[in-house]
């Protein structure tokens, strides 16, 4: 045990005291930030150039009037009501999309004509004047965008055309803002209060006043808690409001960082054990210990390196949710969780690229032997979307139970159902310490022989002989 240890402890510190480990630790909270705040910083770089947005209305009488609600609506994005050059000029000084998806955006009136082939040739032109960058994109609302039985012509109530796979400020600035002024507008036949009108239409200020009083009502009107609970007394007790949107992404972060970090801490085991191969000295290792005992020393290395680096980002998560009041959404017993699958994950995986590396003498041999390895590590990120959604499910049971997918799902599990029951994730990590041990095993037969040997990669049944061979 003490050469186990001595060994563990060397791996250890070549591994922290290393320049590329230092420079990742620094480096992904950093590649983290860019990749979380990139949609703003990509906003600073969009272009400020006022585009224009033609819109095409078919139905009957005075339409829907799409043009001056959505002109209106943009004035009141730039500044309740400010005058739009000058809100416009204010905004764009100070950096970044102004006012809002409307602030660059102008609008255009189409009056169509009568015949259906007059009106696909006119469709025609706007398309040219798209291509040619005179309109950024335009809108066709159909005749029967309004009726509240339309006939089945499978026609849509509002088109979009452009040129570009995606426009999010046309799409959602206009596009959205422009179904609910239809949608609005077909209800408007239905409000008594209209009965006076000769087009029982709505007028563009009171579509504005409509979308705005169900914007500011939109945030209060729906909250998420907690299941109530008994005191210790008995009394029945509200669950606790969710004050942020964080909890949702805490089991995909979860789960994604154990891959990385798994990543992180085996891929260098993995090239070192090729490199003291190619170079001879485990040879001399040999020398001093068992195989054994130099993959346990080199597994309990390994699992360190990944545990602090776990640790520090943690710890450092942790803080800043804490700064930023979203601690309230994490759970106590989530870190304590995540570090015993996270170790789990280590040793399971370390041991077995650790046979990878030493049944092979360089890496394009290991890239063989690893990929199924490494698929077996990818494949649960693939499911982590239906189990978050229905984390009591069978389909979360039944993944949470194999012991190569273990680690993954069943973290994702236990941040997205707070209520799991305790001998799920106790059992799960009872198979994966099974597995684990019988890894650990194969990977001391396959490293006993191979760490000595050079030459091809071995083939699958070289490598059947070297785990149940009795030398």
């Amino acid at each position: 045990m003490e050469k186990i240890l001595v060994i563990a402890g060397r791996e250890f510190r070549a591994a922290v005291l290393n320049k590329a480990f230092l420079v990742s630790l620094i480096l992904m909270p950093v590649l983290i930030l860019i990749s979380s705040n990139a949609s703003s910083i990509a906003q600073g770089w969009k272009s400020q150039k006022a585009r224009s947005i033609a819109i095409i209305d078919r139905t009957p009488g005075i339409g829907v009037e799409a043009v001056p609600t959505l002109r209106l609506l943009r004035e009141r994005e730039l500044g309740q009501g400010a005058p739009a050059e000058k809100s416009r000029s204010d905004t764009t000084e100070n950096g970044g999309l102004p006012g809002g998806q409307l602030a660059l955006l102008e609008f255009e009136s189409i009056t169509p004509p009568a015949d259906p082939a007059e009106a696909l040739k006119l469709r025609y032109d706007l398309g040219r004047r798209v291509a040619a960058g005179e309109l950024a994109a335009f809108f066709d609302i159909g005749p029967a965008a309004l009726e509240t039985n339309p006939q089945p012509t499978g026609e849509a109530s509002v088109t979009y055309y452009t040129d570009k796979a995606l426009d999010r400020d046309i799409l959602l600035g206009v596009g959205v803002k422009l179904m609910t002024i239809v949608q609005l507008q077909r209800t408007a036949t239905q409000n008594p209060l209209l009965l006076m009108r000769k087009e029982r239409r709505y007028s563009p200020a009171e579509i504005v006043g409509l979308v705005e009083a169900a914007g500011k009502t939109a945030s209060k009107g729906l909250i998420q808690r907690d299941l109530p609970t008994l005191s210790e007394s008995g009394a029945v007790l509200e669950g606790k409001e969710v004050q942020s949107g964080l909890r949702p992404l805490v089991p995909i972060f979860a789960a994604i960082f154990l891959f990385m970090i798994v990543l992180i801490g085996a891929q260098p085991q993995l090239q070192g054990v090729i490199e003291e191969k190619m170079n001879r000295i485990g040879e001399v290792l040999l020398g001093s210990a068992t195989s054994f005992q130099l993959l346990c020393g080199k597994l309990l290395g390994m699992t360190g390196t990944g545990l602090v680096l776990s640790m520090v980002y943690v710890g450092g998560g942790l803080m800043a949710a804490r700064h930023w009041n979203l601690a309230g959404d994490l759970r106590w017993d989530l870190p304590a969780w995540f570090f015993l699958f996270q170790g789990l994950a280590l040793l399971l995986f370390g041991s077995l690229f650790i046979a990878v590396g030493s049944a092979c003498s360089d890496m394009k041999q290991a890239q063989t032997l690893l990929m199924p390895v490494s698929i077996s590590l990818s494949i649960p990120l693939m499911f982590l979307l239906p189990v978050m959604e229905d984390p009591t499910g069978s389909l979360a049971r039944s993944l949470s139970f194999i012991p190569l997918a273990t680690p993954t799902v069943m973290l994702c599990r236990l941040a997205a159902a707070p209520n799991l029951p305790l001998w799920e994730p106790i059992l799960g990590a009872f198979l994966v310490l099974v597995t684990t041990v019988g890894a650990i095993w194969v990977a001391g037969r396959i490293f006993r022989i191979g760490f000595l040997t050079t030459g091809k990669a071995p083939s699958l049944m070289e490598l059947y002989r070297w785990i149940f061979s009795r030398s």
